[in-house]
Order: structure tokens, then sequence, then C-alpha cells
């Protein structure tokens, strides 16, 4: 089936046999049975709702771990102190967190340094470091970051400074850094995926490590909401441990710090869900590194006056906003049909901001479903922001691009990255992508996972739907097709979004939408399109003013021949 925005779609066939064999085995219906087989659930992964067991530290006798709890301890003991040098986004700020208020609790000495995104650029660097590094300085932990900084933690070495890295980033062809002690669970095996987890999380165990060893009293628990925080929005896979710790997480969860107290009571009316996070909680705290600095977003979370907490919450309300209007912007700078056609989406132009050119490259990915690559100018330098989904191993790419001195650095995860390149590189970039992904389109293919009619709130489905949450990475929503559909009423919604009332064959009426569709093909057919047509999308609750309704999120059409 070959949509309107150039997709083919088909739907996932999985043996019957083996569906009737989960059904029975898990006494589960048989749509959540064949949800499990596509996306490869073990039985752990099934079983995770009824899992009790809140002992969560995987990495106890992990050797890396060991070694670096007992450097901080020995650091902690003879007072030497620390200079913590994280990311600006989500978790790097978590991370920074985390390891702040232990060494605060702690009465440790400490500071911590953030780069500037527009002045710094992403992770170490020597000129930063220098600016932060006080006499009494003697050991440097980075957090979210480090992977791949050979020059940084070799001029480190020379003035004899101690450092630990915390990373979870691909290591670029395997060239581990000569840190004291790397933390990096993908050193070992790039697809562990049960330990792929993020800074936070590691950031998180190795303190518990610590706090045990030294009999502290700290209320590391009270922290362990960063970790979930961390976990949505980093894009971690929702499989294995991840999939356990948002569970148990989110069971009883517990929110103690003030300042993130605040910020989630000023924006949610509710008890806060993995989803708020992902679409409310993230992108405000990541608003601050995008647009200006993201050290106000670490004292908001450090803090205990309320004046300070006001002040800050005031000017991330104020990012977030400026932060939606840039991106639309920059959005209507791209012409959506140029790109139906194409492989891979690459777009270079230097008007873009270098703080939203990633949630660009996301927003874009999806909806062509193609390896995405957006590029802007900054102090003369290119900045890409790379997002792919399909699996595609973007780090792969940019490792090819390394090795072909087609850039100057990158890196990132599987399916989300970024490189820096000199400007005279960039028709060579962009050649070098097409030829890369030239035969991508013959492979690829878009799945649903089953036929089904709109749903009522008590069906069965809408459970089985809940059984298989949290959604994310290797865990998606599952995407529907829905026959014989006619919208009877359709407007925009914030010039972005498009909504629609949608009827069915027998009647039946539900509400939809679809997110920064309106200047592509799709956004067209729901204004427009009064025939009949098939529907790809997926079923959400809505919770609003704590009413909740069933709505579908639209991906894709069908037209009707």
């Amino acid at each position: 089936m070959i949509s309107i925005s150039g997709k083919e779609w088909k739907e996932y066939k999985t043996p019957q046999r083996l569906i009737d064999k989960y059904s029975s085995d898990f006494d589960i219906s048989e749509n959540l049975s064949k949800f499990y087989l596509t996306r490869n659930f073990k039985k752990e992964d099934i079983l995770i709702k009824e899992i009790t067991d809140k002992n969560l530290n995987i990495f106890s006798k992990d050797e890396d771990f060991i070694s670096a709890s007992e450097m901080i301890i020995d650091i902690i003991k003879n007072k030497q102190k620390t200079l913590i040098f994280g990311d600006y986004d989500v978790d790097g700020i978590s991370s920074i967190t985390i390891l702040s208020s232990f060494f605060r609790y702690l009465d440790h000495p400490f500071k911590y340094v953030i780069p500037d995104r527009f002045i710094d650029g992403y992770g170490p660097n020597i000129r930063l470091l220098e600016k932060n590094l006080d006499k009494e300085i003697d050991n440097v932990i980075f957090l979210d970051c480090g992977s791949n900084s050979h020059s940084v933690i070799n001029h480190l070495k020379t003035k004899e400074i101690k450092t630990i890295i915390v990373d979870h980033h691909i290591i670029n062809n395997l060239d581990i850094p000569k840190s004291d002690i790397l933390i990096n669970p993908l050193q070992k095996n790039q697809n562990f995926i049960d330990s792929n987890v993020c800074a936070a999380t590691l950031t998180f165990f190795l303190v518990d490590l610590i706090n045990r060893k030294l009999v502290s009293k700290f209320k590391l628990n009270e922290y362990f909401i960063y970790c979930l925080i961390s976990t949505v929005c980093d894009v971690m896979p929702l499989r294995g441990f991840n999939r356990k710790l948002l569970t148990i997480g989110f069971k009883d969860l517990i929110i103690k710090n003030k300042g993130l107290k605040k910020l989630i009571n000023n924006n949610l009316k509710k008890k806060i869900t993995y989803q708020d996070i992902g679409f409310n909680i993230g992108p405000l705290i990541n608003s601050s590194g995008r647009i200006a600095k993201a050290n106000d977003v670490v004292e908001l979370f450090l803090t205990q006056n309320d004046y300070k907490i006001d002040k800050i919450l005031n000017k991330m309300n104020i990012h977030n906003m400026t932060r939606k209007k840039i991106e639309q912007e920059n959005l209507d700078l791209i012409d959506f049909k140029k790109y139906y056609s194409k492989n891979v989406i690459f777009i270079y132009n230097k008007k873009f901001h270098e703080g939203i050119i990633g949630i660009i490259a996301a927003k874009l990915s999806r909806i062509f479903n193609k390896p995405c690559f957006i590029i802007t100018e900054s102090h003369k330098i290119l900045k890409c922001s790379v997002r792919s989904g399909n699996n595609l191993k973007i780090n792969k790419t940019i490792n090819k691009l390394i090795a072909n001195k087609l850039i100057i650095s990158g890196g990132g995860h599987d399916e989300a990255g970024g490189f820096i390149a000199q400007k005279a590189h960039l028709l060579d970039i962009e050649d070098f992508l097409n030829n890369e992904y030239k035969n991508l389109k013959t492979k690829s293919y878009s799945y649903f996972d089953a036929f089904t009619i709109f749903p009522k709130r008590n069906s069965s489905l809408i459970n089985d739907l809940k059984s298989l949450e949290p959604f994310g990475k290797d865990n998606p929503e599952p995407i529907f097709c829905f026959k014989n559909i006619k919208s009877i009423k359709s407007k925009i919604v914030n010039k972005r979004h498009v909504q629609n009332i949608l009827k069915n064959k027998s009647g039946r009426t539900i509400k939809s939408i679809s997110f920064d569709c309106v200047n592509s093909e799709l956004g067209k057919y729901l204004l427009n399109f009064k025939k009949e047509f098939d529907l790809i999308g997926s079923i959400v609750e809505n919770n609003w003013n704590n009413k909740k309704n069933l709505e579908l999120r639209v991906i894709d059409i069908i037209q009707k021949t």
C-alpha cells in the first residue's frame, strides 16, 4: 500500500502458531501476543509489571564502577576539589544534579561546568577546562560526554589531573580514551541493549555504590526521578533494564526536589506520566541549553531558595516560548515537497538556529522515515544534527565521514548524532551521503501492527496497549490501519498541527491529531480531502483537565483508488 507520503506500508506478519503459544503461555490476548512477538520481547519484558524487586543496581559488581567508586571515595576523604564537566541536555543536567547534590550533602568541595552550545560546542574542550581548573583541582569527572575526547584527556594527563568518564555515547571506531577510569557500557559490547542506559542512570548507580560504602545517609532515592526523565528524553531503548526502571519508578513516584516539583506543578495539573516527560517536561528543561545556557536548570535543581526558583522558572518559560517560535520559523524555511523522492534528507540553511537543528532533524525523520541531516553555519563552521529510524546505525555513517576526512569530529547514538565540518566540504558530504543511502529506498518499508476499528474506552485493545507501555525506542507504539474513513471536520491548531473529526463506515466518530503536518502532503489531505481513505495511526489516551478520552494520532493516509 503506497501512501500519499510515498511510503510503502505493510502489515507485520507473525505466524499464528507463535501468537497462540504466547497467548496461552502468558494468558494474554492475540493482539498483545502479536505486539510482543513483533518487538522480540523476552519473558522478562512481558512480565515486567509483576516485578517488585527494587534492588536495581546491576552495576554493583562491574569493575569500572568499583574502580570509580574507590577513586571517588579517596577523593572525598582527602577533600580534593572536584570539577564536574557535563553536557547541556537533559541527561547531562540530570547527571550533574545527582552528583552535585551528593557532593553538597557530604560537604565535598566541587564546581561544575557546562559548555555553552554556541561558544564551546558539544563536549569537553581544553579552553573551557583551563578556564575552570582552579589550582586545588586535581580531578575531573565527565558526565554524559568524554568518550571521544582524546586530546582533552591527554592534555589533562600532562597536568597530572585524574579523570573519570561516565558516558553512554558510542565510542568512535572503539578507540578508547586514556582516562583513569571509563564507565561506558558500550565500550565492551556495542549492542548490549540491557545496559545501554543514559548517563544519569550510570551516575545514579555509581553514587549508590559510593553512598553504601561510606554508609552515608544521603537520600539517593529522591533523585531516581532524574533517571526516569533522562531515560525518556535521551531516547534510551525501553526494553530490559530501562523498561524495569520506568515501570518501578512510576509505580511509587516521589518528587522531593523543590525546583523540579514546582516546574512539574506549573505545567501539569495531574500525576506525571512518561508521556508528559517526553512532550512537556523534557523539552522545557532542554530549552535553556538550546536558546541560552543550561546552568540555570542545574541551579533550579540545587537551590532551596523560592525566589531563585521562581526567577529561573520564568526564564525557562521564556526560553521555551522562544524555542517554539524559532522552531516554527525554521520549519517554514523548508519546502517539504522536494524531499519525498529522496533517499536521504540533507538540508543546509545558514538561517537555521543551531540550538534547534536537532528538533528539526527529529521531526523530519519521523515525517519522511529516512535518515535526516540538518546543517547550519556557526562561526564559519558547519554544524549538523542527524536523526534516523529503521535501525539505521547513524554512528557508522559518522565514522565513515571521519575516516574520509570530510568532517572534523562527530558522534552520538545509533539513531541520533551530530558532527562539525569545514564549509568547503559541504558538497562533498552531500555527495557522500547520497551515495551511502542510494539503495535505501528499495530496502525500506513502513510497517503497521494490525488492522482495527475505532476503539471504545473499555475495549480489550486499550488494556493491551497499557500492558505494552512504556512506549519509546525498541518498543514503539503499535500502529494500526483503519479502513474506509472520512474526515467530517478539520482545523489547524497552533499553525502547525491538524485536528480532525473522523467517521468510519459504521458511523462511529473519533477525534484525531497530526503533529507538524500543516505544510506537508498529509496536512493538505487532512484539511481538504472529503472522500473515503484508509488511515495509518496510533491510538492514544488523551488526559486533559483530568478527563480521559481516546484519540488517534495520524501518521499517514492511503488514498483509495
